[in-house]
């Protein structure tokens, strides 16, 4: 759904943002990556485009590679992944690298470290020096470090305000980047209310989407009349029986919005449904 949020979102905010997913555990489909649609949905929230989406592998080429390519695009940038104690987290000094920036013991994290873990009472030497390495910050004056939770140890990274570096694990990651929230506002100068101005309505229809595609090309020329930023798409939920379409602009339009939603219901022999319950049936795949 992110091709309908995104022109409506970059009127809003101008503000775009792009997501790397680190880690060979993704690729090879050991673990399943959630912090990219929890971003996604962050994004849309706040009323930033989320333009690009990014996997790459513990590669340092790869993540220098990826970031390099998306900074002159974005203004907002998070990684996910590669920054524990073991020989393939290299996000830190990747990240750094990136920026021509070099890495040493940051000497506040490493305080946290040893206030919240304690790790010189349960870890010999070797280990105490791998987990230690977590504390291997980018260092530079571009760089600040974001403290946001109490106990966590861990700090979100920021380099030039625009790539911020977060843990892959997916609770630590939803708790610091809802944290960070009130910086991304000041930062960004976004709305604190934008998201009143969003307006999204969904229709479920039992009709295939080769009997429904030409009402909603015309319905999206006519949509376009009253507005660029008005959005028709639609989805396909296999195996349930049925597809929504998805209406999505904003507030000054709500009376047309409802006007077309009520309309789709009726020409398509459907049900309007709540944001939830399309959320549940995409869930449901």
């Amino acid at each position: 759904m992110q091709a309908v949020q995104r022109n409506i979102i970059r009127k809003m905010s101008g503000i775009n943002a792009a997501c790397v997913i680190i880690g060979d555990e993704v690729l090879n489909g050991k673990i399943t990556d959630t912090n990219s649609r929890f971003f996604a949905q962050y994004c849309y929230n706040l009323g930033i485009n989320l333009r690009e989406i990014a996997t790459v592998g513990d590669s340092e080429e790869q993540i220098v590679s990826t970031i390099r390519r998306l900074t002159p695009e974005n203004d907002f940038i998070i990684t996910s992944g590669g920054i524990g104690p073991t020989h393939d987290d290299i996000t830190y000094e990747s990240v750094a690298k990136s920026f021509n920036l070099p890495v040493a013991i940051d000497g506040e994290c490493q305080r946290r470290m040893h206030k919240i873990s304690s790790p010189e009472s349960r870890l010999s030497e070797q280990a105490l020096k791998d987990f230690y390495r977590m504390a291997t910050l980018p260092k530079g004056a571009s760089v600040k470090n974001y403290y946001l939770v109490e106990d966590y140890w861990v700090p979100v990274v920021s380099i030039e305000n625009k790539v911020f570096v977060l843990p892959g694990i997916p609770q630590m990651f939803e708790r610091l980047l809802n944290g960070l929230k009130p910086v991304i506002k000041q930062l960004y100068k976004l709305n604190p209310n934008h998201s009143e101005d969003f307006r999204r309505y969904f229709v479920k229809t039992k009709l295939s989407e080769s009997e429904i595609s030409q009402y909603l090309r015309d319905l999206q020329s006519r949509a376009n009349e009253v507005s660029p930023d008005i959005k028709i798409g639609s989805y396909p939920h296999f195996g349930q029986g049925f597809n929504t379409v998805s209406i999505l602009g904003i507030k000054k339009h709500e009376d047309f919005l409802r006007e077309i939603t009520k309309q789709t219901v009726e020409q398509l022999k459907g049900e309007e449904i709540s944001e939830e319950q399309e959320k549940a049936y995409s869930d449901n795949r």
